[in-house]
């Protein structure tokens, strides 16, 4: 099945055809209200390893060098009060100022977050990718039962803000990959659909480009594995596949690596026995 979704200022198109490899398979935790402070997982070498840095700071890559006007001010319990769920998750609609700059009482510090459930331009708080229905409900069954049919899954409206963007901004790199190793198959660089492939990487690598921020412990851990995705990414779109192409599919196997390594992860994720299933696969 192929189907064609708009993408914010270009268009990409989707196919079921695999690249994740099925993984093999803990209740996922209660949420804290309060943003996950430190990883619960370690992964293999081949991947980041989790650190006990301000969840925030990781999610909005440094708040430091951040322009002082993103996001709204708002302090962590205005936002507990107003947005928790029954499950602590903190979700702000994308059309009330997902992007929060937030304050702690007694603290000095400020986060800039992103609390929406997709990644958003964290200046217009708007999606940089296709946010429909139709591109969840193709999405969220690829990333559970397609991958791996004999195990439970938890449900959309369980999964975490940052699970949930994962599931939708990996659905969509996975196709771009798809499409992209076809070109280097038929060395057809010029194609509408490389191009739009392309333009989708250089945008997810933007600083701008802001993942929803860590409200679980394994949420750091996927959002570890996606920003080296991401960085990988954006140096394969920058590449000219016509000057060097066999750098050009060195570079291709890293960036399809590392989607692969967070598609593994997120499909272990959205899981009901997620730890027993972290544990098979990366060790205690």
């Amino acid at each position: 099945m192929r189907w064609t979704q708009p993408i914010r200022m270009f268009t990409a198109i989707f196919s079921l055809a695999a690249v994740l490899t099925a993984c093999g398979g803990g209740a996922k935790e209660a949420a804290s209200q309060e943003p996950a402070q430190e990883a619960s997982a370690e992964l293999t070498a081949d991947s980041t390893q989790t650190s006990g840095a301000d969840t925030a700071a990781e999610e909005s890559e440094s708040n430091a060098s951040e322009p002082a006007s993103a996001g709204t001010e708002s302090t962590l319990k205005e936002l507990q009060e107003e947005y928790a769920d029954k499950l602590g998750y903190i979700r702000i609609p994308l059309d009330d100022h997902p992007v929060r700059r937030v304050s702690e009482e007694g603290s000095k510090n400020i986060n800039v977050a992103n609390y929406s459930d997709t990644l958003v331009d964290m200046n217009a708080e708007v999606p940089i990718h296709a946010n429909t229905q139709r591109l969840i409900d193709d999405a969220f069954p690829f990333f559970t039962t397609v991958q791996a049919p004999d195990v439970t899954y938890i449900t959309w409206d369980e999964a975490t803000n940052l699970e949930r963007a994962m599931v939708k901004t990996l659905f969509i790199a996975r196709e771009g990959l798809l499409i992209t190793e076809d070109a280097m198959n038929t060395k057809d660089y010029n194609s509408q659909s490389f191009q739009d492939s392309m333009d989708f990487f250089r945008v997810t690598a933007k600083f701008e480009s802001m993942a929803p921020v860590a409200q679980h412990p394994y949420d750091i851990t996927l959002g570890q594995l996606y920003d080296k995705a991401r960085k990988s990414w954006g140096e394969l779109a920058a590449m000219d596949p016509k000057q060097d192409e066999a750098s050009f599919a060195e570079k291709y196997q890293t960036a399809r690596t590392d989607a692969n390594n967070a598609m593994g992860l997120l499909n272990i994720l959205l899981s009901t026995n997620e730890e027993e299933r972290m544990e098979q696969t990366y060790g205690k």
